[in-house]
């Protein structure tokens, strides 16, 4: 006998197939009833602002842009960095650092601003870097942490990672926000 006549393959018959088939069915059908179980997801856009990462419902970003120039606007509170044109159009920048109170930072090197929208109002957020898209469950968005911040109220919550959740709709109803015509 030669070698070629000793080495067999053994081929599954259709019994074997059948039972890795179903067993792999299965495996597939567990883990896509996990995801759909376990909640609702959503995509978040992850700011970077000094040591901390806020989390902007995707749909709420119209688009994020480098900082080129941006023009400050006297008598406005210090957390409104100024306006920037952004395709033809001017926004108001807020800087969310300042306006979250948080410590000051270095500032980033290539600050870029985001462009936010919700309910009609459209404001760049002043962010240090744009860190990626990621899809959160919302059953592990957690309350927010009770730090003494004043502006606790525009954090939705936070994440088993401590990404802070923006609550948008809070954010650009602050009516610290609005700056009135003082020579009115």
């Amino acid at each position: 006998m030669s070698e070629a006549q000793d080495l067999t393959v053994a081929t599954p018959n259709a019994e074997d197939i059948t039972r890795i088939l179903e067993e792999r069915a299965a495996a597939l059908a567990r883990s896509s009833n996990d995801e759909e179980t376990s909640g609702e997801t959503i995509s978040l856009v992850v700011l970077v602002v000094g040591d901390e990462r806020y989390g902007v419902e995707v749909q709420d970003v119209q688009e994020i842009e480098p900082l080129d120039k941006i023009t400050p606007i006297p008598g406005t509170p210090a957390f409104w960095s100024g306006v920037v044109n952004l395709r033809g159009s001017m926004y108001a920048v807020l800087d969310i650092e300042r306006y979250l109170g948080l410590p000051a930072s270095d500032g980033a090197e290539h600050p870029k601003v985001a462009l936010v929208s919700r309910g009609g109002i459209s404001v760049g957020l002043l962010v240090d870097e744009v860190a990626e898209i990621r899809q959160v469950r919302s059953s592990e968005i957690g309350p927010p942490l009770a730090d003494g911040s004043s502006k606790a109220e525009v954090v939705r919550g936070v994440t088993p990672d401590m990404l802070s959740v923006l609550d948008l709709e809070a954010l650009l109803a602050d009516p610290t926000l609005v700056v009135e015509d003082a020579s009115a």
